[in-house]
């Protein structure tokens, strides 16, 4: 009797032990089959009309790429919590990856008894990497921008224009609130809501993405700076510039450091800390020598001329660093800094020496 009794013990515990089935938990398994194997058929048959038409077999590629390029391969997936909302089941599912923890809010509907995925997202992101800590992260950046900043002080520039500084910080906020909503409005219009939307609709269209990005990006921020540093002293022109690189030194990692902190994600390692010093270090060199270049030609009757030749080689610049953020790629991350560098160098040959060599009268004054 006694072992009887411990039997039916033993059984109630681990009945209780063991979660019980949910009624979507094939779709789940389904999701996590096709994910790690990439056969989009095994999760086809789960979804209903209306994914299939928003996640079709492109759009599921785009999105299995974007995650194995960044976690690694995918191991195993738990699950974690369950929500309700306007008559949907939220399931909440860790999907472990090599190097990253991924948690995807699945989204199901019942349709004729049967449960459908309606929507996948990502929910959050826990790294298993030790990166560096995000606060020495962000400061890297920053670092890059200052040792500009350093640089045209050993050049002579001793006399720093803050007020200038501040004001190319300015324009960097400007770019960051319109830019983007101009970037972004004909993909919006279209229902194209995110990187592995554009990425699922092949190489082409990526190009002309950031062909796209790029000239909106080259055309709207050489606009800003030629519209604020005509009519300026050169070396007034000089410290916008270098404000506006500052500003992208400070403003852009802080944004991404935010956005790290909120949603989670992988904290950078310190070789790419690094590489991010150098990157805001070019463009703060750019950014100097692009706004003293129109400042001078606003001054000597080519201002149009310019502003539209350094527009175009701003957007090209960014084309590719556009195109970078689709496809990463050593050789494409190359040219970019080479770019960077060659331009920066040619302008400020050129500029530097007319900013020495002005004098206080040479102001225009209208």
């Amino acid at each position: 009797m006694r072992k009887i009794m411990l039997l039916l013990v033993f059984l109630i515990i681990s009945t209780s032990i063991v979660s019980p089935e949910r009624p979507y938990d094939k779709v789940a398994e389904a999701t996590f089959e096709a994910l790690k194997s990439g056969d989009y058929s095994i999760l086809q048959p789960y979804l209903d009309d209306e994914m299939k038409t928003a996640f079709n077999e492109e759009k599921f590629n785009a999105f299995r790429e974007d995650l194995i390029s960044k976690y690694g391969e995918l191991k195993s997936y738990s699950f974690v919590k369950e929500g309700k909302v306007s008559g949907f089941i939220l399931g909440y599912y860790n999907f472990e990856f090599e190097r990253a923890d991924v948690t995807l809010r699945l989204v199901f509907r019942e349709v004729n008894g049967e449960y459908l995925l309606s929507g996948i997202w990502i929910d959050a992101v826990n790294s298993k990497e030790a990166g560096i800590p995000l606060g020495v992260a962000l400061f890297f950046p920053v670092l890059g921008g200052f040792l500009a900043l350093l640089t045209f002080y050993i050049l002579g520039f001793r006399k720093i224009g803050v007020a200038e500084i501040v004001l190319g910080i300015i324009l960097v906020a400007i770019t960051l609130g319109i830019q983007p909503l101009i970037q972004n409005a004909p993909f919006l219009a279209v229902g194209i809501k995110s990187n592995s939307d554009i990425i699922a609709k092949g190489t082409a269209f990526v190009i002309l993405t950031a062909i796209w990005l790029g000239f909106v990006a080259g055309f709207f921020q050489e606009s800003l700076k030629y519209g604020l540093s005509k009519g300026k002293y050169l070396n007034e022109a000089l410290f916008i510039g270098i404000g506006f690189g500052l500003g992208e030194a400070i403003l852009v990692p802080a944004l991404q450091a935010i956005q790290l902190s909120t949603l989670g994600g992988i904290t950078p390692k310190l070789t790419t800390a690094l590489v991010s010093m150098l990157e805001r270090y070019l463009a703060t060199l750019f950014h100097a020598g692009t706004t003293v270049v129109l400042a001078y030609s606003y001054k000597n009757g080519f201002g149009k001329k310019a502003l539209l030749s350094l527009s175009i080689v701003h957007g090209i610049i960014d084309t590719f660093a556009a195109y970078y953020q689709f496809r990463a790629s050593a050789i494409v991350l190359a040219i970019i800094y080479v770019l960077l560098l060659a331009v920066s160098l040619f302008l400020l040959r050129y500029g530097l020496p007319k900013v020495k060599e002005e004098r206080e009268e040479d102001r225009i004054v209208w």
